[in-house]
């Protein structure tokens, strides 16, 4: 079973809209699961699954930010100013885009048509089933199918991503001064909220102390433990 989308949205936010705007749509996920309104559930979900990837494509400005610039030469002009000066996700919302045109913005990480294929399968099914009037109702069956391929996407986006947080990380643990005393603090400022991490960006860190165990990422590993909740184990 994959992990839920919210897994994958930012634990911090400096942008108040936003994070209003993402707790109303849980809020409304939830009311609508609840009362088996399954298409109104899947649409919220699909909602938040674009905030998900604005997140993202926000992270590619600040990881990545020359790769950033050059990819909005695609946009007009409007757009392509206000991306290339974007302070937060909520500054991709534009009222020209075109959802399965932008996830093109992926391939900034490496070629991955098959991925971008798959988002844009996702916004077919939400103009086909949930963009207008149709009467169909959406089974549980059809329901926990789609919110498992939404999971699924999530996870191929955000394998995307491991190669710049390895390099975050190793900035991170490079910077750690043996003598200093880390703490929950120490992650927050320096990691998540630069970075806009979440939890699986956690899972990512906390696995990486596992590969190659020393004195710094003992206490780092630990932090995310005790102060995180984030622990993972090695396959076996």
């Amino acid at each position: 079973m994959n992990s839920p989308l919210t897994s994958y949205l930012s634990l911090q936010y400096e942008n108040e809209e936003e994070q209003k705007y993402i707790a109303g749509l849980i809020d409304q996920f939830e009311l609508a699961k609840m009362a088996d309104s399954y298409h109104l559930a899947i649409f919220a979900y699909h909602l938040l699954f674009i905030c998900y990837f604005y997140q993202t494509l926000h992270k590619i400005k600040i990881w990545m930010p020359d790769k950033h610039h050059i990819a909005m030469v695609s946009l007009d002009k409007e757009r392509r100013i206000k991306f290339r000066e974007a302070k937060n996700p909520t500054d991709y919302a534009h009222n020209e885009n075109k959802e399965s045109s932008l996830f093109e913005f992926l391939n900034i990480f490496c070629d991955c048509h098959e991925i971008v294929a798959k988002c844009k399968n996702l916004v077919k099914y939400r103009n086909i089933r949930l963009g207008h009037v149709n009467y169909l109702l959406v089974s549980e069956e059809s329901f926990e199918k789609q919110i498992e391929e939404y999971e699924q996407v999530a996870l191929e986006i955000h394998n995307l991503t491991h190669s710049e947080l390895a390099k975050i990380f190793d900035e991170y643990f490079k910077s750690i001064d043996p003598e200093i005393e880390q703490t929950k603090d120490n992650i927050e400022i320096d990691l998540i909220a630069p970075n806009r991490f979440s939890n699986q960006d956690l899972q990512r860190l906390a696995s990486e102390c596992l590969i190659s165990t020393d004195f710094k990422k003992d206490l780092v590993s630990k932090i995310l433990q005790d102060d995180f909740g984030i622990y993972v184990e090695l396959a076996k």
